[in-house]
């Protein structure tokens, strides 16, 4: 008997002493080394990145048929981070902004198919551990109007300007901060607004506000994963990449409606100022809806059981509007800047 019990108190003292040891380890792979926690660094650290492209088709008694066309666009990126002893605050300001001319004659009116204005402030509180305690400030609007035609723009039927819509993001969280080029924020904390500063589209409840009201706030969770480098393929030292992810979770109202927001761009430079860049933009939320339409550019209208369309009061055909994936890609070869 004694034996035994001898026996079970040498497992017990042997289970205990190994989970000890994978306890130990566990937290000596999620601690900072004392040497880099306490390591300073430049208080600030600032850059601008400015690319600039153009693009134009003239078409003179062309018997092969086709339009004119003309585009400008410029991509602007401005970073200004903190960091010194135990404290990080990192400032991202994103710009881009795109027109679009095709056709003949000088009437033809210029449209946008770029437009943006994000920014992106994270302030941090270092731990001893690989994860901050970080608060991020979120705020994405656009700088102009939208139109979906030439012929909406004549009619000045836009759907979108400056903060109409605007979306300021709060959140309170922790930050992985382990490797510089990569980062995740995980906040269960998160307070999502979206604000519509015009009457006309505030008044007909556009992008999920109530109709009449401004503002629309969401309480929920939030999950931020952010990758930058710059890679060595093929030989091509001057080939950036960087990518930024973004989910949020409504706690109160259809959690399982997930919003994303996803954005890339690739950069390869050609020369000291000539560039190649890529980028594509992917958002989804399920409370803004958007006017469908066809492939042909014809708008989608709802019909009743007989194929015949509903109306509204002044007797116009009612479009169909719901919630979908919205994607933009923009590929340009212009000028690079870096100041």
């Amino acid at each position: 008997m004694k034996k035994k019990s001898f026996l079970i108190l040498s497992l017990l003292l042997l289970v205990f002493k190994l989970s000890g040891q994978e306890i130990k380890d566990w937290e000596m792979k999620m601690k900072i080394k004392d040497e880099e926690f306490s390591k300073d660094s430049i208080y600030w650290n600032k850059g601008n990145v400015l690319n600039l492209g153009f693009d134009r088709v003239g078409l003179y008694n062309w018997s092969g048929g086709g339009q004119n066309s003309m585009s400008l666009q410029g991509l602007m990126n401005s970073f200004m981070n903190y960091k010194h002893n135990n404290i990080t605050w990192n400032n991202q300001l994103a710009m881009s902004f795109g027109i679009i001319r095709t056709g003949y004659g000088d009437s033809i009116p210029w449209l946008k198919n770029d437009d943006r204005i994000e920014i992106i402030s994270k302030f941090g509180r270092r731990t001893r551990f690989k994860w901050d305690y970080s608060l991020l400030f979120n705020f994405r609007t656009q700088f102009t109007k939208g139109y979906n035609s030439t012929e909406e723009r004549s009619e000045k039927k836009y759907f979108s300007r400056f903060l109409a819509p605007a979306f300021p993001l709060l959140a309170m969280g922790v930050n992985y901060n382990a490797k510089e080029d990569f980062a995740c924020f995980i906040s269960p904390a998160t307070i999502k607004s979206t604000l519509v500063l015009d009457e006309k589209l505030s008044n007909a409840g556009e992008f999920g506000v109530d109709s009449g009201r401004i503002i629309r706030v969401e309480a929920g969770g939030y999950l931020n994963f952010s990758y930058q480098k710059q890679q060595d393929f093929l030989n091509l030292n001057d080939l950036g990449f960087k990518t930024n992810l973004s989910l949020f979770s409504n706690y109160v109202e259809s959690p399982q409606n997930i919003d994303i927001t996803w954005e890339t761009l690739t950069s390869y430079k050609l020369k000291k100022l000539l560039s190649i860049t890529f980028s594509t933009y992917l958002i989804y939320d399920h409370d803004i809806k958007l006017a469908r339409f066809n492939k042909d550019g014809t708008p989608i209208y709802l019909k009743d059981e007989n194929g015949n369309n509903y109306v509204d009061n002044e007797n116009n055909p009612i479009q169909k509007k719901g919630a979908i994936m919205q994607f933009k890609e923009a590929f340009s070869l212009g000028l690079m800047f870096n100041f």
